[in-house]
């Protein structure tokens, strides 16, 4: 117990460098296959490394510089626009509470007796003091603040750059690496060790491939939807939807609150057409491209999913809950390896049982019994 609580102390200390480090594996696992396929026809593999980093940079400024000036543009409006939906969203409120009088009990018990009219008086007046004494706090600190980001911003920057230089070290010479873990393990377990290797980086590879579609069939289709139907600031929308694939589940749910509070301010036309799109896309991403295009190729289940991602963003926030579904299905592969291979019961003969207690609430016996 006492090295188990060590350890954890240990990994909450150094939390942000395993994320760095991890996502370091898993970047040069999901390139490691197109660098393999230069070094094939002849590249050198540090040049082929190159090649590929720089062909991804490049790739990633080129859609920058189509995406961010109107992303950029469309936030700006968002932004401004927010105190007119939140006050929209407030007279649709007590439009609603005039019409029924009987919702007037689901308030708390300060605001009953404020009277539906000043409902929002009430909440103003309340709220008042609270963002007065928030601005007079931010005033002698501001210093602080504005260096806090800056330095916030600065270490991103870096830590970008050590990623990216970490990630062309692994690419152009991993076999060290490789042949230490292989090294490290016990012989009895060392062709499990290497299987798990190709195994792990075939659904890296199939992972990233996978949310990427996903991503881009769901951006664009959140965007266009939104747009047809009026909807301010489309591409926005459309950007968070594709940003809300890589935590599977959680995700989209996230990040279609904005929408649907911009639709709200709008009127209720607005919000019910913006919330059957959202419905919409999310249930064809469910129901279809995540059970042909990830499904297949990862085979978890969506219980599994949640679970890893609401306790790796729990432990390692956003960034341990978009490493999730990357994380499930390296646990899934070890256990396959080191624990359902080695086990004298054939898997199949597991899956016929599964079933039957599934079905019939008992555990048969086997035939051979």
């Amino acid at each position: 117990m006492l090295g188990l609580g060590l350890a954890g102390l240990v990994i909450h200390a150094v939390s942000k460098i395993l994320i760095l480090f991890t996502i370091v594996l898993f970047a040069a696992m999901v390139l490691n296959p197109v660098v393999s396929w230069l070094t094939k026809r002849g590249f050198k593999r540090p040049i082929a490394t190159l090649v590929v980093l720089l062909s991804l940079l490049g790739g990633l400024v080129g859609v920058g510089f189509l995406v961010v000036p109107p992303l950029v543009e469309q936030v700006s409006e968002l932004v401004a626009g927010a105190p007119t939906y939140s006050e929209n969203i407030e007279n649709q409120l007590k439009a609603v509470l005039d019409r029924f009088p009987q919702l007037k009990n689901v308030l708390p018990a300060e605001y009953r007796g404020a009277g539906l009219d000043r409902l929002g008086e009430t909440l103003g007046k309340q709220a008042g003091p609270q963002v007065l004494e928030w601005l007079q706090n931010l005033g002698p600190n501001i210093g602080n603040r504005v260096l806090k980001l800056t330095l916030s911003f600065v270490g991103g920057f870096f830590s970008i750059v050590i990623a990216l230089l970490l990630t062309a070290f692994v690419l152009s010479n991993p076999r060290p690496l490789v042949t230490g873990f292989l090294a490290a393990v016990p012989d009895r377990h060392r062709e499990a060790a290497g299987r798990s290797i190709a195994r792990i980086e075939n659904q890296m590879v199939a992972w990233m491939r996978a949310t990427l579609i996903n991503g881009v069939i769901t951006g664009v289709s959140t965007g266009l939807l939104l747009y047809f139907i009026g909807l301010p600031s489309a591409i926005v929308f459309g950007v968070l939807s594709f940003l809300g694939e890589f935590v599977p589940n959680l995700g989209p749910i996230v990040t279609s609150i904005p929408a649907l509070f911009v639709a709200a301010g709008l009127g209720t036309t607005k919000f019910a057409l913006t919330a059957a799109a959202i419905l919409f896309v999310q249930q064809v991403e469910s129901n279809i491209l995540v059970p042909f295009i990830m499904g297949k190729e990862m085979e978890l289940h969506p219980v599994t999913i949640v679970f890893f991602a609401l306790a790796m963003g729990s432990l390692f926030g956003v960034a341990g809950a978009v490493l999730a579904v990357p994380l499930a299905a390296i646990v899934k592969v070890l256990v396959d390896e080191f624990v359902f291979k080695p086990n004298a019961v054939p898997m199949q003969e597991i899956e016929a049982r599964a079933q039957k207690l599934v079905s019939d609430r008992q555990w048969p016996a086997r035939q051979e019994d």
